[in-house]
C-alpha cells in the first residue's frame, strides 16, 4: 500500500511540478533578455516583473493556507516562482535604468543598440533611413566601408554614408588623411562626382584639415584640397576644386615655402 503511495506521489510530482517548474524557469530565461530589448517599442518589463511578484505572493498564500484543500501546492512551485519574481525584479530595475539607452543589453552591447535602432527605423516606416538602407544592402556602417565605397566609385553607397552622416575623418580604419585627400590625391573613380557629393553633405573643401596629417601642425601642411591637386598633378581636378568655391590665392605661397624647404634640405643632407 505504502509503496503504491509512494509511486503514486512520485508520478503527481513528474507529471505535473517538474514541467510547470520548468516552463517557469525557462520562459523567465527567455523573457528577461526578450523583453528588455524590446523596450523601446514595448516598455512592458515591468509589468511582467510586477505580474511574476504578484503571482508569487499568491502561490505563496495559498502554500500558507493549505489550498487547494486535499493536495496543498508543492513548496518547490513556491520557490521556483520566487526565483523566478526575483529575476524579473532585479532585471526590470536594470533594464529601467537604462530606459535611455534602450534597456540593459542595448547600453551593454554596441551592435543590439544598433539592431534596435534600424528595427525602429524599419517599425516607423523610416525605410529611406541611410543606415537601413546600407544594411538592406548588407553594407556595414564603418569607415572602412566608406573609404572602400570612394575607392570603387560607388556612388550610391558612398551617398547613404554621407547622407547618414559618417565623418570623412576615416576614424579606426589607419589611415593618416581623411578621405577627401585621397579622392584628390590619388584620383579615385568619379572624383568629381564625389568632391562634389561631400560639397552637398556639408563637408568644407576649403577645410585645411582635410589636405593634412592628423594631429599635425598645419602651417607645415599644404593650406587646402586645392593645393594637394596642384602638387600632384591633378590639373583637372584643381580647376574643378575652384570651381566648387575651393580658395586657389593661398596656394602660389605654399609653393615657393615647399620650394625653398626643398632646397634647404638638398643643402644639408649629405
Amino acid at each position: 500500500m505504502k509503496t503504491e503511495v509512494y509511486v503514486e506521489h512520485g508520478k503527481w510530482i513528474t507529471d505535473h511540478i517538474a514541467p510547470i517548474n520548468a516552463v517557469m524557469t525557462i520562459s523567465t530565461a527567455i523573457l528577461i533578455p526578450l523583453l528588455d530589448f524590446l523596450r523601446p517599442y514595448f516598455p512592458y518589463i515591468g509589468y511582467v516583473a510586477g505580474f511574476t511578484v504578484l503571482v508569487f505572493f499568491s502561490l505563496l498564500l495559498m502554500k500558507m493556507r493549505g489550498m487547494p484543500k486535499g493536495r496543498p501546492l508543492h513548496a518547490s512551485i513556491v520557490i521556483c516562482s520566487g526565483v523566478c519574481a526575483a529575476a524579473f525584479g532585479v532585471s526590470a530595475v536594470a533594464s529601467a535604468r537604462h530606459a535611455d539607452q534602450g534597456g540593459a543589453i542595448a547600453a551593454s552591447a554596441p551592435w543590439a543598440a544598433q539592431l534596435q535602432q534600424t528595427l525602429l527605423d524599419i517599425k516607423n516606416g523610416k525605410s529611406d533611413n541611410p543606415r537601413v538602407e546600407l544594411k538592406n544592402m548588407g553594407v556595414e556602417w564603418k569607415p572602412g566601408n566608406l573609404l572602400q565605397a570612394s575607392r570603387d566609385g560607388d556612388m550610391k553607397v558612398l551617398a547613404l554614408f554621407l547622407k547618414g552622416e559618417m565623418p570623412v575623418t576615416l576614424n579606426g580604419t589607419g589611415n593618416d588623411h581623411q578621405l577627401p585627400y585621397y579622392v584628390v590625391k590619388q584620383d579615385f573613380p568619379k572624383a568629381k562626382e564625389q568632391l562634389r557629393l561631400f560639397k552637398d553633405n556639408g563637408v568644407d573643401l576649403n577645410d585645411p584639415h582635410l589636405a593634412a596629417f592628423n594631429n599635425t601642425d598645419l602651417a607645415t601642411q599644404p593650406p587646402n584640397l586645392y593645393a594637394v591637386a596642384k602638387d600632384n598633378g591633378r590639373e583637372e581636378l584643381a580647376s574643378y576644386l575652384a570651381e566648387l568655391g575651393v580658395k586657389t590665392d593661398s596656394y602660389p605661397a605654399w609653393k615657393k615655402q615647399e620650394e625653398l624647404r626643398k632646397k634647404n634640405r638638398a643643402v644639408y643632407l649629405p
